[in-house]
């Protein structure tokens, strides 16, 4: 008996570990609430951007996982009583962005991109994804069994939301502004991960450490959102959008 108390203690032990492990506890978020107006133009300028919280430091999940990126991501967030902002910067040189296709809900893997992963419950379950291409040409969808399988994301959810983007000689930028009544959440700490799809070096990033076995945004591996002002009261209303492919 004394035995089998040892043996499952230690199983608790190793399963608490683990799970503080792929928490990433360290990795913290604080989102403000933004003092002036934001302007979508892909110019991150306003005093609410200069101020906010910067998720950096991004590591490689692919073609090799734990090693810091041939080009460095930076993501900031701000909100309103209307839309939750985030400001991408992707660095890169002058060399033209690799872009296939420049229709909605692109194909992730063949397209220079940027995508904001979010679980809204702190479930580790289900949540949004958010894409935004250098010419600002979104994909969003829905995420379900933690997503870390192919068939735990689902294209089909479409939403109105909004970006603005700006290349510049040494990185490209976009701005997204997704309005609070777009989406389900609860008024608590929220789970995300940014993962950034560099198609030309043939790269994949993220700002949580993920192994390789596992999908860089599976929510398994996540950051935690804090809302150092609380966010607006979540409501009912879920605006939709007929599922159309867009140029820009």
């Amino acid at each position: 008996m004394k035995i089998l108390y040892i043996l499952l203690t230690s199983c608790f032990v190793l399963a608490a570990l683990l799970t503080e492990a792929q928490n990433q506890p360290g990795s913290e978020f604080h989102i403000h609430k933004a003092k002036g107006p934001v302007v979508l133009d892909g110019a991150l300028t306003e005093e609410d951007w200069l101020s906010s919280d910067v998720a950096t430091g991004f590591f490689m999940n692919t073609p090799f996982d734990s090693i810091p990126p041939q080009k460095e991501t930076e993501v900031r967030m701000t909100f309103d009583d209307h839309n939750l902002y985030l400001g991408l910067t992707a660095f890169d040189d002058n060399k033209e962005v690799l872009i296939q296709s420049l229709r909605r809900d692109f194909d992730f893997g063949n397209n220079d991109n940027i995508g904001f992963y979010v679980d809204t419950y702190n479930d580790r379950t289900n949540g949004f994804f958010f894409n935004v291409n250098p010419f600002g040409v979104q994909r969003e969808g829905l995420m379900s069994s933690g997503g870390n399988d192919p068939g735990d994301y689902s294209s089909f959810w479409d939403n109105k939301w909004y970006t603005a983007a700006a290349q510049y000689d040494d990185r490209w930028v976009v701005e997204v502004a997704i309005p609070f009544k777009s989406i389900r959440y609860n008024n608590g700490i929220w789970n995300f991960n940014i993962l950034r799809n560099d198609a030309k070096r043939n790269e994949r990033s993220n700002w949580i450490e993920t192994p390789l076995q596992y999908f860089p945004s599976a929510f398994a591996f996540s950051g935690k959102m804090i809302w150092d002002d609380p966010a607006p009261k979540p409501g009912m209303n879920i605006s939709l959008i007929p599922y159309l492919s867009g140029s820009a």
